[in-house]
This record gives structure tokens, C-alpha cells and sequence, in this order.
């Protein structure tokens, strides 16, 4: 089974059916609904999911649907705490070329867990410390 690991814009993107996630992306988090792949969210993204829902810059309720993909009995979505071997990993993301702290926290996560991280950002596909998947 392929894992992967989520920016908090792929996911919002597909939570909301959003056309502007690429096609590739859209295959990826399609086989993980239907039980064919795994995806690690960040705790980072949840916290964002809530900033943003609290700004309403995103539907209020959409914290609730990425709750509800967590508790499904099935293990196709993951959280990937923030934890010690995370914040290791992030002392190696370079602040000048990825300033943003989530960016960072979310680029540590793939790291740290060696998987590819979904993601639009160009400063972190710029970058070239993770497997960038579009």
C-alpha cells in the first residue's frame, strides 16, 4: 500500500472537491477513500484546518470532515503527530528556502517518515528535500 504524506491545501482541495487539485493528487486521495493507499495529515494541517474555519476563509464544518476520515474504523487516513524526530527533522528544513512555519512542520513530517509529501507549494518542490507528488 503507497503512503504519502498531505499539505493542508491538498487536503482541503479534496475535502472540498476543488478542481484546482491536480489530477495525480486527486488519483492519490481517491485510492486512499477506496481503501488502496494511506495518507499521514500533519497535526499541523488540523491546526491550520481550524485557523482557517475560525477566519471562515473555509466551511466551518470541514475540521469535522477530516475528524470523521480519523475515527473511520479503516486506516487509510493517519495523524501524524508533531513529536520529537519531527522537530529533528525540522532543524534540516532550511528557513530560507521554506520561511513558513507550517510549510516547515509539514516538509519535517514527510521527512521524517520518508514518504511523499502531496503538495502544490513551489518553495518546498524548490527545495528538493522531500518527494514532491502533484
Amino acid at each position: 500500500m503507497r503512503a504519502y504524506v498531505t499539505d493542508t491545501h491538498a487536503l482541503l482541495w479534496h475535502l472540498l472537491q476543488s478542481n484546482r487539485l491536480s489530477p495525480n493528487a486527486a488519483s492519490i486521495f481517491k485510492n486512499t477513500d477506496e481503501g488502496n493507499g494511506q495518507i499521514y495529515i500533519p497535526t499541523i494541517v488540523l491546526v491550520e484546518i481550524v485557523y482557517l474555519s475560525e477566519k471562515v476563509k473555509i466551511p466551518l464544518n470541514t475540521i469535522n470532515r477530516v475528524i470523521d476520515l480519523l475515527d473511520a474504523p479503516a486506516v487509510n487516513y493517519q495523524i501524524a503527530q508533531l513529536a520529537l524526530p519531527t522537530v529533528h527533522a525540522l532543524c534540516r528544513v532550511p528557513r530560507q528556502m521554506i520561511p513558513d512555519m507550517p510549510d516547515r512542520v509539514i516538509t519535517a513530517t514527510a521527512m521524517e517518515l520518508d514518504l511523499p509529501l502531496i503538495t502544490k507549494d513551489t518553495k518546498i518542490k524548490k527545495a528538493g528535500i522531500v518527494d514532491v507528488v502533484w
